[in-house]
């Protein structure tokens, strides 16, 4: 070959690599821009409660944006919680769809779940699209009438570029200390606003990297950060939605847990921002008529229908409140307003509770501090402690585990007419563990509760009540 041919195949080579380097190049700039298609936007399920052994059907909403039709095969995996988190996933069904170009159309999944518990359910479509949601499967035998849950709320940025805030991975180090049955986050879980596409991805990224490191379930009510929505019902972004519904699944919904109906809600959905109305609000009533069958009804929503004076509320409080209040239910959990403040309206506790690390709105005298709550329910009676972050101080050495609860002191808030406190109750923590060589031993200052076995070793997981001020060390006996 002439040195002037092999001259131009190499400049042919060196063009050819540039445009495919180009072409990859263009081809994940435009895909961290723009949304996986087909993918998911929505998420229903009949019935409403889903009982261990009976059938449950899944209507999800398959979108297709494009110009070209397409055959989506979607496959269907479920992952069981253990005391530690949720396991791996295993498929439990497979879908085929023609979806035409531009449109949406309804699949339908039936899923007998075989046993009562917490399941995590992954629904891929061929071509990127997904949806994660975690479910609760209740027995259909009486279900146990003692339990914990943990409520937080508002641990978004300051912006779009931070990351999460170490207060909120303090909050789910001491809830996974704690160790409650699950958790509950009432919204504003990224900064969401001004924020594209890509934004919006890194911000449901990092995220994810601390939810994913909570031991227990948990469940979100959705805000209007995420949502990209303001105080008018017309306000919000589909796109935004659409990657929520894709990240946590459902926009509302209700679970039976215990003696317990626990019902989230949706104050932002887009183009109903700032109200439940419409769609959501027929369902509302349908779903409280169920609350006569439970001993409580808990609920959970961003936007407030009850907060301190002056502060922003939900558009038709006027209308949800009365409702809420003729069911009887025993409580309300919002977020929403930066600060921790309770008031009780006709029998009905309510709480406000955004103090998971974004910015404080108020003063601390007036409720602004970082806080999370603790729900115990036993029968009829159920108790909401407060809990600060940073008060669970705990240090391990070999074979010996120490705890101290630094919240010792109760705290007064005040507003101009108002006033409210946070009084420092025991804490019963169960996710404080010890390493063993065996699944059998014994320990001092505390009881077994579970152990998991671990790289040959074990880990024993140790129940402790440790009260306001105090010390108290957990020992291992062999």
């Amino acid at each position: 070959m002439s040195p002037l041919k092999r001259s131009r195949k190499v400049k042919l080579l060196v063009v050819l690599v540039v445009i495919a380097v180009a072409a990859v190049a263009a081809y994940l700039y435009l895909k961290e821009r723009t949304l996986p298609t087909p993918t998911f936007t929505d998420i229903t399920w009949e019935p409403e409660v889903i009982v261990a052994g009976r059938p449950v059907v899944f209507r999800l909403t398959l979108a297709h944006r494009s110009p070209f039709g397409t055959k989506a095969t979607i496959t269907v995996y479920v992952s069981k919680y253990d005391y530690t988190g949720f396991g791996e996933y295993s498929p439990i069904g497979r879908l085929e769809a023609d979806v035409g170009p531009n449109s949406e159309r309804e699949v339908v999944f039936e899923w007998v779940p075989p046993s009562p518990g917490f399941y995590r359910l992954r629904f891929e479509v061929s071509g990127g699209g997904y949806l994660n949601q975690v479910v609760y499967v209740s027995s259909p035998d009486r279900e146990k009438e003692a339990f914990v849950f943990a409520v937080l709320g508002d641990n978004r940025p300051a912006d779009g570029v931070m990351p999460q805030p170490s207060v909120f991975k303090e909050i789910v180090r001491e809830i996974n200390l704690i160790h409650p049955d699950f958790a509950i986050i009432v919204g504003d879980i990224i900064y969401g606003y001004d924020s594209d596409v890509a934004g919006l991805k890194r911000q449901w990224a990092d995220f994810l990297s601390v939810y994913n490191s909570f031991e227990v379930p948990v469940f979100v009510a959705p805000g209007n950060h995420e949502m990209q929505t303001s105080s008018t019902p017309e306000t919000g972004n589909p796109n935004a939605q659409t990657l929520y519904v894709m990240n946590l699944g459902r926009l509302y919904y209700a679970f039976a847990y215990g003696n317990s109906l626990f019902i989230i809600l949706d104050t932002d959905v887009v183009g109903r921002a700032a109200e439940i109305s419409g769609e959501q609000l027929e369902w509302l009533r349908r779903v409280l008529e169920l609350s006569r069958n439970y001993a409580h009804t808990f609920v959970f929503m961003h936007r407030p229908i009850v907060s301190y004076e002056g502060a922003d509320i939900l558009n038709n409080h006027y209308e949800v409140l009365p409702l809420l209040l003729r069911y009887n239910v025993t409580a309300v959990f919002q977020g929403h307003n930066h600060v921790y403040y309770f008031e009780e309206v006709n029998g009905t506790l309510f709480y406000v509770t955004g103090g998971a690390g974004a910015p404080l709105y108020r003063t601390p005298e007036k409720g602004g501090v970082h806080h999370f709550l603790i729900v115990e329910v036993n029968g009829s009676k159920i108790e909401v402690k407060f809990v600060p972050p940073y008060a669970l101080k705990v240090t391990a050495q070999d074979k010996r585990v120490d705890v101290e609860y630094t919240f010792r002191k109760r705290i007064v808030f005040r507003d101009d007419k108002y006033t409210w406190t946070a009084e420092p109750k025991p804490l019963t923590l169960r996710g404080i563990w010890l390493r063993a060589g065996k699944a059998e031993v014994s320990v001092e200052g505390g009881k077994v509760v579970c152990t998991v076995k671990e790289d040959g070793t074990y880990r024993v997981y140790v129940e402790v009540v440790v009260r306001p001020g105090e010390k108290k060390s957990i020992i291992l006996r062999n």
